[in-house]
């Protein structure tokens, strides 16, 4: 047979943007929210579920200078996050899932918000980060997206790179990291100061992934006493590992998942030749 040259790939088609991506279904399961192309950047679209495809979308933004790259619900709210003029100072925004009172909750000049938590079992409430006190420190706020109020949970200390809330919404955990090490800052509710519980080295690795579901130990993934990362049970509190959850013994494990609803443990992931999930629920 005759060798054919093969369809050369027009290098744009690397480079172009999805004509639809990034989809979020609201908490009702009535509407699927994704991001599409507008004057070639990327907005925010709402349609009704069972409707995809049909030309009933809703164009919730309106961006043509940045592409909108994160968004999600909140109740019955879009929330979505956008800088300005590419200074990466994201600010966060809520609207109508109809487009409709498009706002910027966090409208301080020069300042960079965070996602801490999206409180997915509060109505209407999120955990926010913003580094409004200092360029260089994040502190934690409650705010309420349809009001705008904004409370301080949480004022970091100096060198706070990570916060863990418990299944309450509290603030409960805080690594501090000067580059190097890493100190574990616990407190057993809000309101009171935390206090220095664990030291570990940049060898070590403990990453908090949630808290046990009576909220008083975590689930993490740890290498300390091994050689690879393993699923474990930890009472932060004490510093003292409880439980192995699960390892594997040729590769570090990735992460797991629970039930919201049931509060029982259900996948482990891990990466081989493929990514692999081991199954801990039936």
């Amino acid at each position: 047979m005759p060798h054919s040259t093969p369809r050369l790939i027009p290098l744009r088609d690397f480079f172009r943007n999805p004509e639809q991506t990034s989809f979020r279904i609201s908490p009702n399961g009535e509407y699927l929210s994704y991001t599409a192309p507008y004057e070639k950047r990327m907005n925010v679209f709402v349609e009704k579920r069972g409707e995809l495809g049909a030309g009933n979308a809703v164009r919730v933004t309106s961006e043509t200078d940045r592409d909108i790259t994160t968004h999600g619900w909140k109740s019955e709210t879009i929330i979505f996050t956008r800088d300005f003029d590419g200074d990466e100072n994201f600010h966060l925004f809520s609207a109508n899932k109809d487009g409709s009172n498009t706002r910027d909750l966090t409208p301080f000049p020069g300042v960079r918000v965070e996602i801490v938590d999206e409180l997915q079992e509060v109505e209407n409430e999120m955990l926010i980060g913003l580094n409004n006190r200092d360029p260089q420190l994040f502190d934690v706020y409650r705010l309420n997206v349809v009001t705008g109020g904004m409370q301080l949970i949480a004022e970091n200390p100096g060198g706070v790179t990570d916060w863990v809330t418990d299944h309450t919404g509290a603030v409960r955990l805080a690594i501090q990291s000067d580059g190097v090490n890493n100190i574990y800052l616990y407190r057993d509710r809000e309101g009171e100061e935390f206090r220095p519980v664990l030291s570990l080295s940049f060898r070590d690795i403990l990453g908090p992934l949630f808290f046990s579901f009576d909220n008083k130990a975590i689930y993490a993934l740890s290498n300390l006493g091994r050689d690879r990362l393993a699923a474990v049970k930890y009472d932060i509190a004490n510093a003292k590992e409880l439980e192995v959850i699960c390892e594997h013994p040729e590769v570090d494990l990735a992460g797991m998942e629970y039930s919201r609803k049931r509060h029982v443990l259900t996948t482990i992931t891990y990466v081989t030749w493929k990514k692999q999930r081991e199954f801990l629920d039936n």
